[in-house]
């Protein structure tokens, strides 16, 4: 498989996190309008088959990954959970960290909002008796001397060969085109395809290469590794797009394994770990699906004790 990285140009505040199964659902809208339920269908084969043609990494902020979880590093090693792209290489080899900086961006801010009746035009109270509440727009941004610098986010994409690589980045550019996540119709969420390049490190062996780092959320499979360190988090998807009008637009609660989490492997580290998680909501559509694959890079882990 090839690595690949596209370049997203924030042109607006989001709602929604650029996280690999919301990347992964997003895109699966896009291959159901443009082409219908049957080449959707036909996508989602592959996955539930435990061959995907087309891997997601979690969005990254500039020239920054997640901090790899590391066996045996203790906690004071941690400054942040950010590292360079070049540190990042050093500690996924085995070698000590190249820095130890961290970073000075923020990660967005918190808007006021009102709901507003169509009636009276009037502000709408709250589960609290008030008035208003805060959306949490994320866009991360440096500060500057005169003002602050938007920070490009970073997707990994790894295909099974060049036709899918083209496939993905044509389904990026049209799900530019209404724009990603929550609150889209309402200007969240907007972007651009800055650009789309090789990314080679990725795919270069590591010497003695004996586990790998994830850089995506992920639901192991029942034959992956299970040595390793990792932390966990719990998704409550929602339902999109036609389906966020159901009864129950929201799907049931998922334990997900967090990127940066790193495991001991038997043999060379594959591209990929995980799973796609099926019966994840109460509508019996066979659509309704979670993206739980690893992207997988290959690390070389201290030897378990």
């Amino acid at each position: 498989m090839k690595t690949f990285r596209a370049l997203i140009r924030p042109r607006s505040a989001a709602l929604s996190p650029w996280q690999a199964d919301m990347v992964f659902g997003q895109l699966c809208w896009v291959v159901r309008y443009e082409r219908g339920a049957a080449a959707l269908e036909a996508l989602l084969a592959h996955y539930r088959a435990g061959e995907p043609p087309l891997l997601f990494s979690n969005g990254y902020p500039g020239d920054w990954l997640p901090r790899p979880l590391l066996p045996h590093q203790p906690p004071e090693a941690r400054r942040s959970e950010w590292v360079r792209t070049t540190t990042f290489e050093a500690l996924r080899c085995g070698l000590p960290a190249t820095d130890d900086e961290v970073p000075n961006f923020i990660p967005g801010r918190a808007e006021p909002k009102n709901r507003v009746s169509r009636t009276t035009g009037r502000a709408l109270p709250n589960e609290r008796g008030t008035t208003g509440y805060q959306a949490d727009a994320l866009m991360h941004a440096a500060p500057q001397i005169d003002g602050s610098t938007v920070l490009d986010i970073s997707v990994f994409v790894r295909a099974a060969d060049d036709t899918w690589a083209a496939q993905a980045r044509d389904w990026i550019e049209l799900l530019a085109r209404g724009g990603y996540g929550a609150r889209k119709s309402a200007g969240y969420g907007q972007f651009s395809l800055e650009a789309w390049e090789p990314w080679s490190q990725f795919d270069a062996p590591v010497p003695a290469a004996n586990g790998f780092i994830s850089l995506s959320h992920w639901v192991p499979a029942q034959p992956d590794p299970t040595q390793g360190q990792y932390t966990t988090l719990v998704k409550r998807g929602k339902l999109g797009e036609e389906l966020a009008g159901s009864a129950n637009p929201f799907k049931y609660p998922l334990l997900m394994l967090a990127a940066g989490s790193c495991f001991y492997t038997n043999g060379p580290p594959r591209p990929w770990y995980g799973r796609l998680v099926e019966h994840i909501a109460e509508l019996p559509t066979t659509s309704v699906v979670h993206y739980g694959y690893a992207f997988a890079v290959p690390a070389r882990l201290e030897s378990e004790p």
